[in-house]
């Protein structure tokens, strides 16, 4: 607990135990933000199930879930899933038509590293970024010898998972592949909106997929790697409790590459990364005679340079980042037009550590293009102090600010029917204070954390989808995100074979409408719909020479459906049960998994009419040479 991320200030938190690398150099710079990763231990408990579920359990961000087989988008502190944006070593995954990225078809087992950035950093990641941003990533394969793992998976509602993996060496090529299967009925009993009880039909799932990749070393400073993700989702979309029945059936298709170049040599770090990514959509639906196929593709570049320098008998250490990403998206529209946007840019930074890092001071540039017109210039800037650090008390405090701007993306432009050809872009600030406690008693044996941050966003000409058969965006004038974020965490070792741990996230998120353009406009001062006031998450629970049993409980407050708060959905409380125990099987590693998600049966929504399963248990074996 608490270790330094690699290339950051102290504050960075991380649950695992070791010292972690990113393969994105860019996401490394977060001098005055708040970032956040998941153990190793967390993600191999979340192996057979979707980020979605991660996230709604493990962290505060809001998981908008349209229910079983349908989409789930990411929301940080109020911000539209369309701000939100995910990266996968540093290429943005959002669907470069729909501009959002659909999570629940991103499954945990596939990654070793997965990261939380929050508030807006679109001086780095980019122009899209208001929110926060999912980073993907991998640690790098042991290079001293050749893995292998395997895990089965069998549970409730007709669910079946398997997860395979290994990495391979060869003189100076290293091999890994990564993949899973999936199938599930998801017939679950839930009561309708007249108190009857049904169950789900219509809702059969398969899907499979799997990322290889290929490295080679020309030396020890200079590395050439090429990433290969393939995967299927087909679905089949229950009804909402509004309908009588339902025949829609949605497959999702996804084919990205990722060919990077890294070659460090005395004058810095130098990088390349392309990347080209497939997407495509068919939507079916034989009642209402609706056929929809969508295929986006996108290219994404970078080439940048870091360099890290110290001047002789001085405690400095000045960093310099310059970066050249350009991305490239387009669709087909049925009139026979297709649009795109072509988006290249120059970003820079430059970050300041003094004393052993006790200090520390960055700053962000960014100028974008689109389809060769210049937006705003993007700047930001971060400040990072360790104002007490005693023998074992450590109190940081830091803040950030960035400014933000987002074009409305090919969807909510040009969509057949509904789209909205005068959007206006988003553009405001984004500002964050925040302080870390980290405490530990002299036997290092009793170790507590605390952490408190204040965002505060305005975004003027923030995009809403309204209507009712047909729905179309529209620019709100101004709306104003801020809220408070707290993660604390406690562990004590009692011995050397028994550690307790209980953690606790909790958030409140104001996110109002200000201004609008429509008059007598009901949304002044009422929460913008599906963004929580309250929500947090509890986990508690020990590990036995090395068996593992944990507790999660999150609670999800007041969703207003309406723009004027008149529609609701009322808040909910979900626990959830893992527990993992080794076996011993000679020189096999082997580990049997348990959960139980939803033990107390709690029927809810989070999306209006969209129910969520009940209790389901799923039980796994996992092996590893």
């Amino acid at each position: 607990m608490g270790q330094v991320f690699y290339d950051t200030l102290p504050g960075f938190k991380v649950s695992a135990g070791r010292i972690q690398k990113s393969s994105d150099v860019k996401s490394t710079l977060v001098t005055g933000q708040y970032s956040d990763s998941f153990s190793t231990a967390t993600l191999k408990q979340y192996q057979h199930l979707s980020i979605a579920t991660l996230l709604s359990q493990q962290s505060p961000v809001f998981i908008k879930s349209y229910g079983i087989n349908s989409m789930a988008t990411l929301s940080f502190r109020g911000a539209s899933a369309a701000q939100s944006m995910v990266l996968w070593k540093g290429i943005p995954l959002n669907n470069p038509a729909l501009g959002v990225s659909d999570i629940s078809l991103i499954q945990t087992g596939l990654f070793s590293k997965i990261s939380l950035q929050y508030g807006g950093n679109a001086a780095l990641l980019g122009s899209g970024n208001i929110g926060g941003a999912l980073l993907l990533d991998d640690q790098p394969y042991d290079r001293d010898r050749n893995t292998y793992n395997l895990s089965l998976g069998a549970g409730s509602f007709g669910r079946k998972d398997i997860n395979a993996g290994g990495a391979w060496n060869y003189k100076k090529w290293q091999f890994g592949l990564k993949g899973f299967a999936q199938s599930m009925r998801n017939n679950f009993k839930y009561q309708d909106i007249n108190g009857a009880e049904q169950k789900t039909v219509n809702a059969n799932l398969l899907a499979f997929g799997a990322i290889a990749t290929a490295n080679y070393a020309f030396s020890a400073r200079q590395s050439l790697g090429l990433d290969v993700w393939y995967q299927n989702y087909s679905r089949e979309i229950p009804k909402a409790q509004f309908e009588d029945f339902s025949t829609k059936v949605q497959e999702d298709k996804a084919f990205r590459t990722l060919l990077q170049w890294n070659n460090q040599s005395r004058i810095g770090h130098w990088f390349a990364k392309f990347s080209f990514n497939t997407d495509y959509l068919a939507y079916n639906d034989s009642f209402y005679n609706i056929y929809n196929n969508n295929t986006t593709r996108q290219y994404y570049q970078e080439i940048g340079w870091k360099h890290s320098l110290s001047i002789k008998n001085t405690e400095a250490v000045h960093t310099f980042f310059v970066n050249m990403p350009f991305q490239y998206a387009r669709i087909n529209l049925q009139d026979g037009r297709t649009p795109h946007q072509s988006r290249p840019a120059v970003s820079a930074a430059y970050q300041y550590l003094h004393g052993n890092k006790r200090l520390g001071v960055q700053a962000n540039l960014r100028q974008e293009w689109l389809n060769g017109e210049a937006i705003p210039l993007l700047p930001g800037a971060g400040i990072q102090y360790l104002l007490l650090n005693k023998d074992r008390l450590r109190f940081t405090v830091k803040g950030s600010v960035q400014k933000t701007y987002r074009v409305p993306t090919l969807n909510e432009l040009y969509n057949k029917p509904g789209g909205n050809e005068s959007l206006k872009p988003e553009q405001g600030w984004n500002r964050e204070l925040a302080y870390d406690l980290n405490w530990n008693n002299k036997t290092g044996s009793l170790r507590f954390s605390h952490q408190l941050n204040y965002f505060n966003r305005e975004i003027r000409d923030w995009i809403y989808w309204l209507g009712g058969s047909i729905w179309t965006p529209h620019n709100l004038a101004k709306v104003h995100n801020r809220g408070v974020e707290t993660n604390n965490a406690l562990n004590y070792a009692v011995n050397k074979n028994l550690e307790v741990h209980i953690g606790l996230k909790t958030a409140y998120v104001l996110s109002t409408t200000l201004e609008s353009y429509m008059p007598n406009d009901g949304s002044i001062g009422k929460q913008i719909p599906y963004a929580p006031r309250y929500s947090g998450n509890v986990n508690a629970g020990l590990t036995f020479r090395g068996a593992l049993l944990n507790y999660n409980h999150t609670y999800t407050g007041y969703r207003f459906v309406t723009t004027d708060e008149s529609i609701f959905l009322l808040p909910y409380n979900t626990g959830n049960l893992q527990a993992m125990y080794p076996l011993a099987l000679g020189k096999v590693a082997a580990q049997l998994g348990l959960q139980v998600q939803n033990i107390w049966n709690t029927q809810y929504e989070v999306i209006a009419y969209r129910p969520m399963p009940r209790r389901f248990f799923l039980l796994s074996l996992s092996v590893a040479l």
